[in-house]
């Protein structure tokens, strides 16, 4: 009888995640299978002995909670396992911090209640030792995952891989608002906007409901950092709250258990990587900079920590995580009004408004002879990818052809679905619309190496001993999709701290581990158009490596179609020939279009102007 009362009340309670919404948005639902633990677990924060592993259980009282750590999926070769008690104090979340482990191995884990119920078995994967020769790393790197504003599709394909060592999230991993802009997933009714710790909590188990963020959190072991939207800053003890809350749902090794506002710290990964992260949500304006009379962006302790783990790292590469973009992005050569800016820099906020801690940073590093530094930022919802030097206009500082002079990189992945200019103008995303802005934006910014403005997704990192490859994969956020695409792959090599980038392209990648661009590039050949400008007619000339299907149509900057050329079927271009492709321009009006061309397994556009009428 007991048990069946037992089961009652589980059914009960886990309904009580969505009781306060009527209508749940598509595509968010508990995970009622494993019920206590219908929020799913997760892992972070791996040493090469330890790792975080949590979970929530929906419970009343002090339950207790039985944990077990294994060796194999089917979980029968448990090396680590033990039981924790948890409670209302910390919203019955369970947070063990695992020790024992063996280095840079992949470990399963799962909970269990007193009546046997189970949770979701999670994978994670501890670090390598430290004098370990480590050839290969792969890192994702998430930001701004605003639920309402689109569907958890680059969540979804990051779960599905089986090649990453890490998930870096760089805050605003919750959103404490609603965007009227971007209302893509919202329930009913309307959700307040939480300030307290109640509501804080509240917001993570919303968040849990979304069934891609429980699966990438089950797949791969998290680095998260907070921003401004996952606190509440307005007075100290929702601050304190919000970010207890923080704490209690991700999980996060606390760094300082007396010093509940610090989060930066850092994980070493053998002798390829150590990788920091800083906070500048909390710290900024805390202290100045002797000798200049500015504000501090870091603080004087933060500093002198970071400074402290970058000359005591022997790794390869130096992985710096933080909140705002790092290099400079000048807007002063733009004679043009921006709804943005102080029309000197894009962003005052980030670092362009700190810029003697940015010079002093990198003087640090410069001095010190400190290479091989990769800087990954978050926040701005866009894409770059930037060589770090400390004064980018000054030619003989700084060689944006060659790179020399540069002192590291930075790599911004976009947002998981926060929005960006699409939807700040309300236009549908194209590879080639504003362009012309980008161009611009890139006269006055030689460092640039990449700049995106639409597209949404998430980053990888691939460190090598000789080099670091940078993935921009995009995702769809107004549907559910099973594919995304990389758009733009950049290398940097060890000790030349400056980005190389491959050709501007988008591709389709069925398999997780097809992120090679020399396997891209070799499987089509597109000339370029010419004439370009055109007024009647242009050409190119198509290679194919297989028979295939091939689609080629020309969009305006909107993603209109004005033309398809044509709709080639398997056959009718034979593989490895040059193929004559003409674009018949003459009633097209004057201004600029993209010629896009998908086949199998391969996506390209080229810009095409349209003049004389």
């Amino acid at each position: 009888m007991q048990r069946i009362l037992y089961f009652i009340f589980i059914a009960l309670t886990s309904l009580s995640s969505q009781a306060q919404w009527d209508i749940l948005p598509d595509r968010m639902w508990a995970d009622s299978t494993h019920a206590p633990f219908q929020y799913g677990v997760a892992s972070g924060d791996p040493l090469p002995n330890a790792v975080i592993i949590w979970t929530r259980i929906e419970a009343t009282g002090s339950p207790t909670v039985y944990w077990k750590v294994a060796n194999d999926i089917d979980m029968n070769e448990v090396v680590q396992s033990g039981n924790i008690n948890t409670s209302e104090a910390t919203d019955w979340t369970v947070k063990i911090d695992v020790t024992g482990l063996n280095p840079y191995t992949t470990y399963y884990y799962q909970f269990e209640d007193e009546a046997g119920n189970v949770s979701a078995i999670g994978r994670t994967k501890t670090a390598p030792t430290n004098d370990t020769n480590t050839d290969s790393l792969k890192v994702a790197i998430a930001s701004c995952s605003s639920i309402f504003s689109g569907y958890f599709n680059a969540y979804a394909r990051m779960a599905e891989r089986n090649d990453v060592d890490l998930v870096v999230h760089l805050g605003d991993y919750i959103y404490d608002f609603v965007d009227e802009d971007e209302q893509v997933r919202v329930p009913e009714p309307y959700p307040i906007d939480p300030q307290t710790k109640a509501e804080f909590r509240q917001r993570h188990r919303y968040y849990l409901l979304d069934p891609d963020l429980r699966a990438v959190r089950q797949q791969h072991p998290f680095f998260a950092l907070w921003d401004n939207h996952d606190i509440f800053k307005n007075n100290e003890t929702d601050l304190i709250g919000s970010i207890e809350a923080f704490y209690e749902y991700l999980p996060i090794r606390q760094p300082d258990m007396n010093e509940p506002k610090r989060i930066y710290r850092s994980l070493k990964y053998g002798n390829l990587l150590d990788i920091m992260v800083v906070d500048i949500e909390l710290w900024r304006n805390q202290d100045t900079i002797a000798g200049t009379g500015e504000n501090s962006l870091l603080g004087t302790a933060q500093y002198e920590w970071l400074i402290n783990e970058l000359a005591n790292s022997t790794a390869r590469w130096r992985i710096l995580g933080n909140q705002k973009l790092f290099s400079n992005w000048a807007i002063d050569h733009l004679s043009i009004p921006l709804p943005f800016g102080d029309g000197v820099v894009a962003d005052p906020n980030s670092w362009d408004g700190f810029p003697a801690e940015r010079a002093r940073l990198l003087t640090f590093l410069r001095e010190n002879e400190i290479d091989n530094n990769i800087v990954i930022s978050g926040d701005i919802h866009l894409s770059v990818a930037a060589d770090l030097a400390i004064n980018p206009k000054d030619s003989l500082e700084y060689n944006p052809e060659t790179g020399e002079g540069a002192i590291g990189v930075e790599f911004v992945s976009s947002s998981i679905t926060r929005g960006n200019v699409d939807e700040a103008l309300g236009i549908s995303p194209n590879p080639g619309a504003f362009d012309f802005l980008i161009d611009l934006s890139l006269e006055g910014n030689p460092h640039h190496e990449y700049l995106e403005v639409f597209q949404h997704g998430y980053g990888l990192l691939h460190l090598n001993q000789d080099s670091t490859i940078a993935h921009f994969n995009y995702s769809d956020k107004y549907e559910v999709v099973e594919t995304d695409t990389t758009w733009q792959e950049l290398v940097v090599r060890a000790g030349e701290n400056h980005w190389v980038s491959g050709p501007l392209m988008f591709v389709e990648e069925p398999e997780p581990d097809s992120t090679s661009l020399n396997a891209i590039v070799s499987q089509f050949e597109m000339t370029n158009i010419q004439p370009n400008p055109t007024s009647q007619k242009s050409t190119f000339f198509l290679t194919v490596p297989t028979a295939q299907n091939v689609t080629i149509d020309v969009l305006d900057i909107r993603g209109q179609k004005m033309q398809a050329i044509q709709h080639l079927k398997q056959g009718q271009l034979s593989p490895n020939i040059p193929h004559s492709i003409d674009i018949l321009t003459s009633n097209l009006a004057n201004g600029l279009y993209l010629v896009v061309i998908n086949g199998e397994g391969f996506s390209t556009f080229q810009k095409l102007v349209v003049v004389g009428k």
